[in-house]
């Protein structure tokens, strides 16, 4: 299971609002230090994002309670593969129908580029679908214990 932490912002009928912030995989990795990619996740780096989560185990929460956020491995993988395949899959199918319909070849790069846009509306549609069986969703899977405190008497 995928894990992110958040902070409960509202307790509401629908859900949990919680607010998480975006980190990038670029604070662990040894070669930062000569990576281009670094430069580009540090643009997006600190952005605070709001969403609305179930709360299956039925957790007691209120406004600033730390949780964890958690969506299972294989429907993300699921997601990813449907997301940046569907359109390459329609783009290179489009294009050789194009061809095997003997179009000339700015004719051929249009339907490739329809086939691109047939799937990107595929994969929209696949979204929805997915939000209303709420597979995709990530769901509150544990709740940040409180440090009980202990007090030292000074000597």
């Amino acid at each position: 299971m995928l894990t992110e932490q958040a902070e409960v912002v509202e307790v509401t009928d629908e859900g949990v609002r919680v607010e998480t912030v975006r980190r990038s995989a670029c604070d662990s990795c040894r070669s930062q230090s000569g990576c281009g990619q670094k430069l580009l996740a540090e643009l997006g780096q600190a952005q605070r994002f709001q969403i609305l989560v179930a709360n299956p185990k039925q957790f007691t929460l209120k406004p600033g309670d730390r949780i964890e956020l958690g969506i299972e491995e294989s429907s993300f993988l699921q997601a990813s593969l449907i997301t940046y395949l569907l359109p390459l899959f329609g783009l290179v199918l489009f294009a050789l129908l194009g061809q095997g319909m003997g179009l000339a070849e700015p004719l051929q790069i249009a339907m490739g580029f329809a086939g691109l846009l047939i799937g990107f509306i595929g994969v929209r549609y696949w979204d929805r679908g997915e939000r209303q069986g709420c597979q995709l969703q990530p769901k509150i899977v544990g709740k940040q214990k409180a440090y009980d405190f202990i007090e030292v008497e000074e000597a």
